[in-house]
């Protein structure tokens, strides 16, 4: 199975101003041209397999747009973690990681992605846009 990258930047500061993260959170992945769409937005829908070999590994990483800016990840909520789809860690370096569960059915998964943004939780909601 692959590993597929995610890149979250944050413009930290219009988050705080606006009180709206989902306004000011920019995803892309490293897909390129397989599959995945809205990227550059909040909901980016991130293209992934689920066989029953098992599934593709998603890893999270962050960054502020503006470098001065203190920005993490908190957690991961929503379906993709009550539904038990995938489960993400924390690594070392910040970033999260996990793999997709082997013979998910195809369709999307929503999840929510809770940042510490200068210690103050926000959260937004992308998509895993699973494939068999």
């Amino acid at each position: 199975m692959s590993t597929i990258n995610v890149l979250i930047a944050v413009d930290a500061l219009g988050a705080a101003t606006s009180g709206k993260l989902q306004d000011n959170v920019y995803l892309i992945d490293t897909n390129k041209h397989a599959g995945s769409g809205h990227e550059g937005q909040a909901e980016l829908y991130t293209a992934c397999k689920s066989t029953n070999q098992g599934g593709d590994t998603i890893v999270w990483s962050v960054t502020p747009v503006d470098p001065g800016s203190d920005v993490s990840i908190k957690s991961f909520t929503g379906q993709m973690i009550s539904n038990k789809k995938l489960l993400p860690a924390s690594n070392p370096n910040g970033s999260w990681s996990g793999a997709l569960a082997p013979n998910l059915n195809a369709g999307n998964i929503q999840y929510s992605v809770v940042l510490n943004i200068d210690g103050k939780p926000m959260t937004f909601d992308p998509f895993l846009k699973v494939s068999n």
